[in-house]
């Protein structure tokens, strides 16, 4: 890990602590979230002075940029009164959008095998039992619109998770691509029931809110370090590979 990826990592894990931090001194402030969404600008910024060597690293700054708009609209848009929750709809899609552009992103030298079952486990354990408790809760246009999410997002966790068997990326950056995967698949899990589950819907829960923002912005700052990487591919065939790909 570079110099430069050790101080974003540092800086955005401590903004995380401040996010949580400030979910808990002051549950439900709208101002907080302010700050929440200047967190995720922060991490677009970013990006934006990054050099980017790899296509795949162009993937991933289009999907940053997706996420940082779809945040204005669930998590700016949240602080006007006349507005609240009025375009979430428009902030879920530009998350659908980035999760399908990380999919080809991530889905290299994909091979059947053992690690791609295992690669499932995780995701399988994990999504399934949230499903079925918030299956009760979701019907109509509601109901479609989740199951394309939901297929959409368990592909891109899954995908990210195989990075780890399929020795294309390189040990490290694999490793980072799998964390942040999961990471997104809890956060979402999260929001659902935050959405959906009469339980949390319609109030804020603080150890809800700090499950989500502690998965979600960790898991975009090692997209954001994976996009600052030197070293993307695990060895010069793929370079090379890469250039001949360019040629056709």
């Amino acid at each position: 890990m570079s110099v430069l990826q050790k101080k974003l990592l540092y800086t955005f894990l401590i903004l995380t602590v401040l996010i949580v931090t400030l979910d808990n001194i002051f549950p439900g402030n709208l101002q907080n979230n302010y700050i929440k969404y200047a967190v995720v600008l922060a991490l677009f910024m970013v990006t934006l002075r990054l050099k980017k060597r790899y296509t795949e690293q162009i993937l991933m700054n289009i999907a940053v940029f997706l996420i940082a708009a779809a945040d204005f609209f669930l998590v700016f848009c949240n602080t006007i009164p006349a507005i609240g929750h009025e375009l979430d709809y428009i902030g879920v899609l530009g998350f659908l959008l980035a999760y399908s552009v990380l999919i080809p992103a991530f889905n290299k030298n994909f091979s059947p095998g053992w690690g791609e079952v295992l690669a499932a486990v995780p995701v399988i354990a994990l999504f399934i039992p949230n499903c079925l408790i918030l299956m009760p809760y979701v019907s109509g246009i509601t109901a479609y619109g989740a199951v394309i999410f939901s297929l959409v997002l368990c592909c891109m966790t899954w995908t990210a998770i195989c990075t780890i068997f399929r020795r294309y990326y390189t040990p490290a950056v694999a490793r980072r691509i799998a964390l942040a995967g999961f990471l997104m698949l809890v956060c979402d899990l999260g929001v659902a029931h935050s959405f959906l589950n009469p339980v949390f819907a319609g109030r804020f829960v603080p150890w809800l809110a700090n499950i989500i923002w502690a998965a979600y912005v960790p898991a975009w700052t090692l997209i954001v370090l994976t996009i600052a990487e030197e070293k993307l591919y695990l060895s010069k065939a793929h370079h090379l590979k890469e250039s001949l790909d360019g040629l056709d």
